[in-house]
């Protein structure tokens, strides 16, 4: 994030809670719950207007997210302190205020857990493939799909990203776009690094990227010199997999895959597996429902980033279900689609959290 969008975010975490304090303790009137609840609501609504003021010049709606997010877990717990620290023969504080400012308290731990710990809670996610029985072979094959890295810097939690999926030794590797998330300045910088990270990936049926929405830097293709890896731009590949043939194409075009796409499902033949690497998932929606392609694997929603208990992911950043946003493997009309929760998180001024969507490596057996 630039440093001129952590001083803005930070400027008006500290007005809003400088102004909730300041509406609860004013004057020398009871706290109760229904002022709390005043207070509170007043406070969102200049949030509301603080984005409306700033929306296109400063902020950005993941910068109206992230000051969603500071409000809940600074300004409301600033506030709650404050009513607790209240003395008793000062003020009178009711007990419903008291426990609501106790609740409150309870957003410190659940917002350190989710800037902290859970972006680095790294998954190993495993799913099965059923394939039609033309597209048979004497053992499986095991897909590993490494998505959304959208690294700042290659660190160790990369390097364990990278380690763990090879330690299961996956037959072919497949990313699907967003590898880094820093500006061009910094992906220069950090050119080399990254080379020496993706140098650690090798597989019997190749390493296959395609680029994601953040993956525009200039002399991108260049990452994967001196490894063996290599970037699809519309690009169709066949690969050997033991006694299995395998067809992969990857799209860069996800908005319009058009003819591209076509040709991929009218090819002849039913004895080929055939795979389609896209960074959004939505291009599962392109696909014929009698679409000869085995298997969309997308990245793109990184599983919504936040989800609730009971409920899923807030959003998802696709027209597609939420349940499938969320991430797994899903049957759409018949076609197939894995969507990775990813490695990484939202860039840009977008809150670097995760909740109840701890990120992933995946592998996919092919049976």
């Amino acid at each position: 994030m630039k440093p001129a969008d952590i001083a803005l975010l930070v400027g008006l975490c500290l007005f809003n809670t400088a102004l909730l304090i300041g509406l609860l303790l004013r004057a020398s009137r009871p706290i109760d719950l229904p002022r709390l609840v005043r207070a509170a609501s007043l406070v969102a609504l200049v949030s509301l207007l603080e984005v409306a003021l700033f929306w296109r010049h400063a902020l950005s709606w993941a910068g109206a997210v992230h000051l969603a997010w500071l409000d809940l877990v600074f300004v409301l717990p600033s506030a709650a302190i404050a009513v607790l620290a209240v003395r008793r023969d000062r003020r009178e504080v009711s007990r419903g205020a008291r426990r609501a400012a106790w609740l409150a308290l309870v957003a410190l731990p659940l917002g350190a857990w989710a800037r902290y710990v859970e972006p680095h809670r790294l998954q190993v996610e495993h799913a099965t493939v059923p394939l039609a029985a033309a597209r048979a072979g004497s053992s499986p094959v095991t897909v590993g799909v490494l998505s959304d890295l959208q690294m700042l810097r290659v660190g160790d939690y990369e390097r364990l990203a990278v380690r763990t999926l090879m330690e299961h030794q996956p037959d072919l590797i497949l990313l699907p776009g967003d590898v880094f998330g820093g500006t061009g300045a910094a992906f220069h910088e950090q050119l080399p690094d990254i080379r020496q990270l993706l140098s650690l990936l090798s597989a019997p049926g190749g390493v296959w990227i395609v680029p994601g929405d953040c993956d525009g830097h200039e002399g991108f293709d260049t990452l994967t010199l001196g490894t063996d890896a290599r970037v699809l731009h519309d690009d169709e590949v066949y690969v050997q997999v033991r006694d299995r043939s395998i067809r992969l194409l990857g799209l860069e075009h996800f908005r319009q895959p058009g003819a591209r796409l076509r040709a991929f499902e009218e090819l002849p033949g039913q004895d080929d597996v055939r795979i389609l690497l896209c960074h959004r998932p939505d291009v599962v929606e392109a696909l014929r429902p009698d679409s000869r392609v085995d298997l969309v694997v997308a990245g793109h929603t990184h599983g919504g980033q936040v989800a609730l208990p009971g409920f899923g992911p807030l959003y998802i950043s696709s027209p597609l279900p939420l349940a499938v946003g969320a991430g797994g493997l899903h049957s759409l009309d018949g076609r197939r689609v894995y969507v990775s929760r990813g490695v990484g998180m939202e860039g840009g001024q977008a809150p670097r959290i995760r909740f109840l969507v701890p990120p992933e490596v995946s592998l996919l057996t092919l049976r």
